[in-house]
């Protein structure tokens, strides 16, 4: 089949004006941007210019702490995300690219700085590839392909959305796969677009599904261009879609997993409304093409469309063009009427999104239509008669068009970034550095223990301290969250909300119960031995913390136990845990004083830790015997609260602010003091394993009983887990909707319980099949030509 063209050999065109080596555009093509980026950065003060960071937004709260993460060598499981959960999804979703690889190569308290020009590189590389694909695709090798290539490296899409430094990937092997499309179109083999498939889905396979979607477009703007025999469409079609196919298949292992564990979260939550049927009004989206518009991040931004001037000077060109036949612009008009149509209604824009509504960072599949809009300025380009300009300024130019865009696109992405900045603030480079190296301090402290414990903190820059420092812990924040355990740790009084669950509202019931051993601080823990110190931070280690798995005294319930506060609900697990009736925490006389817009509560002393907990709306402020505590707006406060230990002759003063109207609260209820004694002798009678061994995939340990009995762990209870009880495979229960059990007879057991991904095996494979097949018809297909 000859190929298609859509350029006309005989044009006298600009773009044949002056040829240049492909080394030359391709250097042109990644130095651009990398060049103009790095102007930005300096400009806005980044380190090491500065004192300023990447760290914005989920960049801050999230995606840091997960390249940190990498150097701990997570990747289907981790004890450091909610308890110790499936991880695949995280690694998959956030990490995942091959240039991710890079980041081992910096120390954790320097990975601002490394994030920064991780970002810089992955834009480079867009450029890179864009060029590539235009000096195959438009058959020319002139300086506007570097000036196209900058247009789209440096868009608006990439400028607002780098912050999502995961998703630039998809920008670098768009242009890649096309080409390799473009290969399957002129008849070729279809290696080049099945590998840079499997790379794609390996580096970003969120992104993969929206750049799949717009191969489809693709083929109706190149098949609507030029006609073509029915076999030969039926023979493109038929290599596009098993050659897509196969490389789902070969990367099965993965993206079978990481969906499994979403839909265990995020997507199992999700419940969409397409009750809305557009996004915004029509009329605002063509101010979206110029510069300078404004950044935003929420779910009520508009698409980020801007791509450079000329390019959407020259978008127009194109379909004014007599060179250019009229196929060839129904088609392109078709494309760009889909893409404005899925930018604007909402059931479309929501299948971009795998069907769902994005949570901020708004139309992530925007890129596409920068690229198309470059594409479609590049045919112009490449169609303009000569007699439209004078050729003694021709070899000018383009170098004036380079440099006016250069300027215009580096004005742009410091504009947007600044707007980002004024919004959601960033995090100082020093104060990162200061806060990484004062908690590695106490946290390399605490792992020299050698056994296997969990860890809370109190003072955490974001959300997932634990990934960053390779601890077993609590805290965690990402789309890929376990909901049982959310729901269970808001139940026991911790700080937790939608995709997040944090340390914040721990007690000495729940951090023993739940194998936290040692916690960073900048508080008083009573009851707890300090061990360390760095800087305003103190160690504490817990006396009576259980190990992973204990083997209870008594009935433990499927679900949760019901209390109208937390402390009623950790009264209750004990009491099933040993067996008998467990009251550590307990009421205390208040002498309540209510005021305008506040109440205040006087607690005299008893020498016990005394607790408060708050998760009514409307509250504004806690404050301890005249000392601002905290907020209680934010998420992270509405909790349990710790207010000290007060001896026997002196009182507490609490007062708690409200913004409208007091909330109808049982203050007794809500105030508690805990009996350390009483909960030292039931936690004793729980403290019955020993725990052996503890990996990524394996736990194993030692159990006594003296009658049948059940072995609860704290760990949640996930699909994956296979036991065995002195070698012999055993079924798993689940106690209070969250963790697993074992049932064991009496006597002492050796148990192992092993961890793998659902999944992954049928990914092998699937993998592995698909593979052998690829071979198999490697040799036929060669054979049959000999």
């Amino acid at each position: 089949m000859q190929p298609l063209s859509l350029i006309p050999q005989h044009e006298v065109i600009l773009l044949k004006s002056r040829p240049l080596p492909a080394p030359v555009l391709y250097t042109l093509a990644f130095t651009v941007p990398t060049l103009v980026l790095l102007w930005v950065y300096v400009q806005l003060g980044m380190a090491p210019w500065g004192d300023n960071t990447i760290l914005s937004s989920d960049m801050s709260s999230q995606y840091v702490e997960f390249f940190c993460a990498l150097k701990h060598g997570d990747v289907f499981f981790s004890w450091s995300k909610a308890l110790g959960t499936t991880y695949i999804g995280v690694f998959s979703y956030y990490v995942s690219s091959p240039l991710s690889v890079l980041t081992l190569l910096v120390p954790n308290q320097y990975m601002p700085m490394g994030l920064m020009f991780l970002t810089v590189l992955k834009l480079g590389l867009a450029g890179l590839t864009c060029c590539l694909f235009l000096r195959h695709y438009l058959k020319r090798s002139t300086l506007f392909l570097p000036l196209l290539a900058a247009c789209y490296a440096l868009c608006s899409y990439s400028a607002a959305y780098s912050l999502c430094i995961m998703w630039l990937d998809g920008l670098i092997w768009l242009p890649v796969i096309l080409l390799g499309l473009e290969w399957i179109i002129s008849g070729g083999r279809p290696w080049l677009f099945f590998g840079s498939l499997v790379v794609c889905f390996l580096s970003t396979w969120y992104i993969s599904y929206m750049i799949g979607i717009f191969c489809c477009l693709w083929l109706v703007y190149r098949l609507g261009s030029q006609p073509m025999p029915w076999n030969d469409i039926a023979r493109l079609l038929r290599t596009f879609l098993l050659s897509a196919l196969a490389a789902l298949a070969v990367t099965a292992w993965m993206w079978i997993p990481s969906l499994l564990s979403i839909f265990r979260g995020k997507l199992g939550d999700a419940t969409v409304d397409y009750s809305s049927l557009t996004n915004f009004s029509l009329w605002e989206l063509p101010s979206r093409l110029l510069p300078g518009q404004g950044a935003s991040l929420t779910n009520s931004a508009l698409p980020y469309l801007f791509c450079g001037t000329i390019v959407v000077i020259l978008a127009l060109t194109f379909f004014l063009l007599p060179t250019i036949s009229g196929r060839t612009k129904v088609s392109a008009l078709a494309v760009l009427v889909f893409l404005v149509l899925s930018l604007w209604l909402s059931p479309l824009d929501k299948m971009w999104h795998l069907f769902q509504m994005p949570n901020w960072f708004p139309y992530r599949y925007s890129f596409v239509c920068s690229f198309f809009l470059i594409v479609l300025a590049g045919e112009a380009l490449n169609r303009l008669p000569e007699s439209w300009f004078s050729w003694k300024l021709a070899p000018i130019i383009p170098l004036m068009l380079l440099g006016f865009t250069a300027w215009e696109l580096g004005c742009n992405t410091q504009v947007t970034l600044l707007d980002i900045r004024a919004v959601f603030g960033c995090q100082s480079y020093s104060d990162y550095v200061a806060y990484y190296q004062e908690n590695e301090a106490l946290v390399e402290q605490a792992q020299e223990d050698g056994d296997f414990f969990r860890m809370g903190a109190t003072y955490d820059r974001g959300d997932n301290s634990p990934l960053s420092f390779g601890y077993a812990g609590i805290t965690h924040y990402s789309s890929i969250y376990n909901k049982q355990v959310n729901t269970f740790l808001k139940q026991l009084g911790f700080a937790q909300g939608w995709m997040w669950s944090v340390y914040y509202g721990s007690t000495p019931v729940t951090d023993s119960l739940l194998g936290v051993r040692y916690v960073l601080s900048d508080q008083e823990f009573p009851g707890y031995e300090e061990v360390g110190h760095s800087g305003s931070l103190t160690l504490w280690e817990n006396p009576d913390v259980l190990p992973l798995a204990y083997v209870s005294q008594g009935q433990v319930g499927r679900t949760l136990p019901v209390g109208a506060t937390p402390f009623q609900v950790q009264n209750q697990l004990l009491s099933q845990l040993t067996g008998a009736e467990q009251e550590v925490f307990s009421s205390m006389d208040l002498n309540v004083q209510e005021g305008p817009g506040q109440i205040t509560l006087i607690i005299p002393g008893t020498g016990n830790p005394v607790y408060i907990y708050l998760d009514a709306s409307g509250l504004t402020s806690l404050s301890v015997n005249g000392n601002d505590r905290c907020s209680l707006t934010p998420y992270e406060e509405q909790r349990i609260h710790s207010l000290g230990a007060p001896a026997v002759g002196e009182t507490l003063e609490v007062t708690i602010t409200w913004d409208t109207s007091l909330p109808a609260l049982g203050w007794t209820a809500m105030v508690q003091q805990l009996d350390q004694e009483a909960l030292r002798q039931a936690l004793a009678q729980l403290d019955n394993t020993q725990v052996e061994t503890v990996t990524n995939s394996q736990v194993v340990l030692q159990a006594t009983s003296d009658t049948p009995s059940t072995l609860v762990t704290t760990i949640p209870a996930e699909p994956g887990w296979t036991a065995y009880v002195d070698g012999q495979k055993v079924d798993t229960g689940v106690c209070w909707n969250t963790v697993l059990t074992l049932e064991l007879s009496s006597g002492t057991h050796q148990i192992t319980l092993r961890y793998t991904p659902p999944g992954l095996i049928p990914g092998l494979v699937l993998g592995g099949v698909t593979i052998l097949m690829g071979l198999v018809w490697l040799v036929w297909s060669r054979k049959k030509s000999r």
